[in-house]
């Protein structure tokens, strides 16, 4: 596959896992937002849309970059690579 193309794979995923955590977090009009509680599945499914979501976002860094994007900032780029925090920070 050519970059273009990983990238809207990419942006693919991040749309439905958006769509899903809309769908997720959804919840019933008629229930005061102050009392608005959810239910573990949904908070697990919420979270793991979210989690796709950032892969996907990461993905589509690393196909740039592959591709001569140019360099990622250091902070990002050790996130990248799966750090919390960039080195010295």
């Amino acid at each position: 596959m050519t970059a273009t193309t990983d990238t809207a794979a990419e942006v693919c995923r991040v749309l439905d896992a958006l769509a899903a955590l809309s769908v997720d977090m959804s919840c019933d009009c008629d229930v005061p937002p102050d009392t608005l509680i959810l239910s573990a599945k949904k908070t697990r499914d919420a979270c793991a849309a979210i989690d796709e979501a950032v892969a996907a976002l990461r993905k589509i860094l690393q196909i740039s970059v592959a591709a001569g994007g140019g360099p990622v900032p250091a902070r990002v780029a050790a996130k990248l690579d799966g750090e919390q925090k960039p080195p010295g920070a």
